[in-house]
């Protein structure tokens, strides 16, 4: 999976809570990998602390889903 083609025109600077959503369905996708592209990926929109971060969107997620 192309992590930067799934979320091309998705921003998390202009909308966090629809940028968490979408990283989450690519996340679900049977070739997604979390390789370094999907690390080099989140650095690059601003997710410095990577492990917190999918910590958080699976607790909003499972929150969700409540």
């Amino acid at each position: 999976m192309d992590i930067y083609q799934y979320m091309e025109g998705c921003e998390r600077s202009f909308d966090p809570e629809e940028f968490d959503k979408k990283l989450w369905e690519a996340m679900q996708e049977e070739d997604f990998e979390m390789d370094d592209t999907f690390r080099d990926f989140c650095i690059e929109n601003g997710i410095g602390d990577i492990h917190g971060f999918l910590k958080e969107i699976r607790r909003k997620n499972k929150a969700a889903k409540k």
